[in-house]
This record gives structure tokens, sequence and C-alpha cells, in this order.
């Protein structure tokens, strides 16, 4: 079933996360009052998105050791005060919320919006050309690498009778040099393929979508309420 959030023109999709995220993030270090009414707006759009929440917290916790790593190094950059608590705890924390509300919009988008819609509104939106095929290129070799990956697994699996005990990290590492002169080889084969048949460097897009009314209103809403929560707690 297509709800609300994923009937909107992906441009109109882009436009509101990157919003919301960009009045989250000039959001002063010193004040954390609106950050429990950014989590609630946050959450609204989650749940207008319906995205799956596995794949939400999976998303959310593979930040995490970036986030509370920037976080704890910022809380205890300018020392302890005289009470014995770091210094820098309310930008730390600030740090933190930020992080944690911007993966979770960055992984709403993701999860509603294939990629070859957000390519598409990558360059309706006039985005770099370059960032269109980096993004691209990089979603297309990220699965020949874990397509060559499964092959040599099931292959050494097939010619391995003994468990690999203390061999094992020697054997991973040869693996992973052969994975990396196989994928070279293959993804020099797949680019060959693209050129002959006519990739200029911009990915084809079946559908085209035109901007209405509904998508300016819930872009404009959604900013409104984000950046009145903004205005309110300055």
């Amino acid at each position: 079933m297509t709800h609300f959030f994923q009937l909107l023109d992906p441009r109109a999709r882009i436009l509101t996360v990157v919003a919301a995220i960009a009045i989250i993030a000039s959001t002063p270090p010193a004040i954390l009052k609106p950050f429990a009414i950014y989590a609630l707006l946050a959450l609204l759009l989650v749940f207008l998105s319906r995205a799956p929440g596995i794949y939400l917290t999976l998303r959310v916790l593979a930040a995490s050791p970036f986030l509370l790593l920037a976080g704890g190094l910022l809380a205890f950059q300018h020392g302890l005060t005289p009470e014995g608590t770091p210094a820098g705890v309310s930008a730390g924390l600030s740090v933190l919320f930020k992080g944690y509300l911007a993966a979770l919009l960055l992984a709403m988008l993701t999860a509603t919006t294939p990629l070859s819609e957000l390519l598409w509104a990558l360059r309706a939106l006039k985005a770099p050309p370059a960032l269109n095929t980096i993004l691209g290129m990089m979603y297309r070799y990220t699965s020949l690498l874990s397509e060559e990956y499964a092959r040599m697994e099931r292959a050494r699996d097939c010619r391995t009778v003994r468990p690999l005990g203390r061999h094992r990290i020697p054997i991973y590492g040869h693996q992973f040099g052969n994975l990396i002169l196989r994928s070279w080889d293959r993804a020099d084969r797949v680019h060959a393929a693209m050129l002959s048949r006519g990739f200029n460097g911009a990915w084809p897009s079946m559908e085209q979508r035109q901007f209405q009314f509904r998508d300016a209103a819930f872009l404009m809403v959604t900013a409104a309420m984000f950046l009145l929560t903004r205005l309110t707690a300055a």
C-alpha cells in the first residue's frame, strides 16, 4: 500500500528532509529544549511515510559509534567544571541529538524513495552531475562487490573440508585481495557494457512527475513547523 509521503514528488521529499535537517542543525548548542519537539515532528514524518522500523533502527544504530564519539569528544573538549561534570556536555548532547535526528530522517528518505527516483529528483533540482553519477555508481558497484564476495564464499566452502581454524585470518586476507582484483575486472566489463548501451552519465527514469500543490503545501507546512520550533526556542 502506498502511503501519503510516498505519493509526494521525490523533489518534495528531498527538500522536506533537507529543510528539516538544516533547521535542526542551526539550533545553538546551548539550547536543548526544542529537540523534544523536533523528535516528535520527525516521528510524525516517519509515521506518514510508514518506513519499516527495523530498517530505520539498523541505519540509526550504524551511525551511533560515530555520533557517540563526536559527542563524547565535544563534551570533554573544555575539560571539567568545578562540580566535576564535563564542561561541554550541552554541546555534546546537541551534536548527538542533531546526528540521530538527521540519521533518522535520511533513513526514512532512502526507505521510501527508490534510488532511481532520488537520482531523477537530484537532476531536476540541479544538483552537480558528478554527485548524481557518483551516487549511482556507488549503488551499482556496492551490489557488485556483494555478489562477488558471495561467489567467493561459496567457492571456498565447496573446496574446504576442514574448519579454517588458526588459518582463518590469512585466508580472509587472500580472499579480500582476490575480491578487489576480481571486482576491478568485472567493474571494467560492466562499465564497457554500459557505454555500449548508450550510457551518458544520466540514469534513466521511466516516470516523469509534476510538482503539484500538495507537494509545495507539505514542504512549506513541514518546514514552517520545524522553523517555528527553532525560533520559539531561541
